[in-house]
């Protein structure tokens, strides 16, 4: 059996990259990464690790986790704070600097620009005469505005095409003291897909095969399945496994290392024809995600138990009834 280790599950991760500074969570947020986390329980977290919670850490303090290795669904300050306070021993982690530019949305509509073939263009705003300038114009469905960080359908919003009514616009001022937007158009999806990966500290780079994933009408995560043998056509397949290699080269030239996801998926093509087409890179992760574990397969234990690349081998992706147990490991850039 493999290593105990600590766990702090801090799905609110990015409310805090948005402002790190003297961060605290609300109640209401509080309850809803109570609710979640439940489903990462014999998943990410093994039924012989130790979740660190705050009301764990009242009752044990620093004896709650003393000597385990610390690990988090992303190593945002107090997330440390609180694997430190519980007696656990933090993994090696990126910085704080890195892990608010490669999980902020402009990161991702940067890495996604030669990605995107026959799907649509992302842009990224700034000021709010530059956002009322992009949805000014024609949209079948409107726009989808996102906010710089956000996660399970937080920080978004849809808004028609042409001049924002007075709540939009209130919101979109909001927003953008936050940080720049991401607008994108509005888009039937078909059908959702997600990948996870791993890059070492030297920047080798090992992903999952494909996955299939279910969100809500507000886009937060509901489930994921594992893709069966040919049930990707070759073509999405390839895409697919090319934006999983240019993010993961992406993150690590940034200094990230660690846990990583990404989510694409194939949606009507905004012409009207009814014809789908592939977007190859909707979201960037750079954390756990709720499938990660389930992903990875095997893999995942020895990842995440030693911070650092997985100790058995690895080969390109073979065909397998279970795909997402078979990652591949690309090796790192080199100068």
């Amino acid at each position: 059996m493999s290593e105990r280790r600590a766990w702090v599950l801090n799905l609110d991760a990015e409310h805090e990259l948005e402002a790190p500074r003297h961060y605290e969570p609300t109640r209401h947020l509080k309850s809803i990464v109570q609710r979640e986390r439940v489903r990462l329980l014999g998943a990410l977290v093994r039924p012989q690790d130790v979740l660190v919670t705050e009301e764990a850490l009242r009752e044990r303090g620093a004896e709650l986790a003393r000597g385990l290795a610390g690990h988090a669904w992303s190593p945002t300050p107090r997330a440390l704070r609180l694997l430190r306070a519980a007696g656990a021993i933090p993994v090696d982690v990126p910085t704080l600097e890195v892990l608010r530019e490669v999980n902020a949305r402009p990161f991702a509509a940067s890495v996604r620009e030669p990605l995107q073939l026959a799907s649509f263009d992302k842009r990224v705003v700034a000021t709010l005469d530059e956002g009322l300038v992009q949805l000014a114009r024609p949209a079948p469905h409107g726009w989808l505005v996102r906010r710089s960080f956000g996660a399970a359908g937080r920080g978004r919003r849809r808004i028609a095409s042409g001049r924002p009514d007075a709540g939009e616009l209130a919101w979109l001022v909001a927003s953008l003291r936050r940080g720049p937007l991401v607008v994108e158009p509005w888009v039937e999806i078909v059908r959702e897909h997600t990948r996870s990966g791993w890059i070492t500290r030297e920047g080798a780079v090992s992903i999952s095969a494909p996955c299939f994933q279910a969100v809500d009408e507000h886009g937060a995560w509901t489930r994921t399945e594992l893709a069966e043998l040919d049930a990707l056509a070759r073509d999405d397949d390839r895409r697919l496994e090319e934006a999983m290699e240019v993010v993961g080269r992406a993150l690590a030239a940034r200094g990230y290392f660690g846990a990583f996801g990404v989510d694409a998926y194939r949606h009507r093509a905004l012409d009207g024809s009814g014809r789908t087409v592939l977007n190859p890179l909707s979201e960037i992760n750079a954390r756990y995600t709720m499938d990660w574990a389930l992903a990875m397969g095997e893999r995942a234990v020895a990842t995440a138990s030693s911070g650092t690349r997985p100790t058995s081998p690895a080969a390109r992706r073979a065909p397998s009834r279970t795909p997402c147990a078979a990652p591949q490991r690309l090796p790192p850039d080199r100068p």
